[in-house]
């Protein structure tokens, strides 16, 4: 029984780690997107510097919680909670892609699976699902008020059957992560 106490938080702390590692890669990747959409005057100047905002505010909490997860703890909820702010950084940050991409038209919709997979490391259904709800939550209201802000970007049918077939996407996903972890851990 002690030993598998202190495997959890050692398990958790590593893929913290590694999940921290990976977001450094998302940040670096989103900073040559910012400059390629700059370069090509393909945004305005107020998104580029709202983007280098947003890559900024992830640098640092993706900086915080690596710094943290280095710490040595045995407190496995130190661990979850550093993962949920993870997790909900990334839906802000496919929140803002979506909102700043045209809504329903934005390819930023896959960003929304990054938090689902990583919330599948807390091997918690729950946590699984309630990011699938999250992230359909936070789509659903990055589209529908580009909608209405935007009136004549599209078809009122066009927006709904886009944002349940988006949603169905991210409960499949959340459901697959499922039955993997279900395996892992039977």
């Amino acid at each position: 029984m002690v030993n598998q106490i202190k495997s959890i938080p050692s398990w958790l702390q590593n893929a913290l780690i590694r999940i921290s590692k990976i977001h450094f890669w998302l940040i670096a990747g989103y900073a040559v997107y910012i400059i390629a959409s700059d370069a090509t005057a393909l945004t305005t100047r107020d998104l580029v510097w709202q983007r280098w905002a947003m890559a900024g505010t992830m640098l640092i909490i993706t900086t915080i919680v690596w710094f943290l997860a280095r710490g040595e703890t045995s407190n496995t909820n130190y661990y979850r909670l550093l993962i949920v702010l993870l997790v909900l950084t990334d839906i802000g940050l496919a929140t803002f892609n979506v909102y700043t991409e045209r809504g329903m038209a934005s390819r930023g919709v896959a960003l929304y699976a990054l938090p689902i997979i990583i919330s599948a490391v807390l091997l918690n259904r729950s946590a699984v699902f309630g990011t699938a709800a999250l992230s359909t939550a936070a789509y659903t209201l990055a589209c529908t008020r580009y909608f209405f802000v935007n009136f004549n970007e599209g078809y009122k049918a066009e927006l709904y059957i886009t944002l349940a077939f988006s949603s169905l996407l991210f409960f499949v996903l959340a459901a697959s992560l499922y039955v993997v972890m279900r395996e892992k851990l039977e």
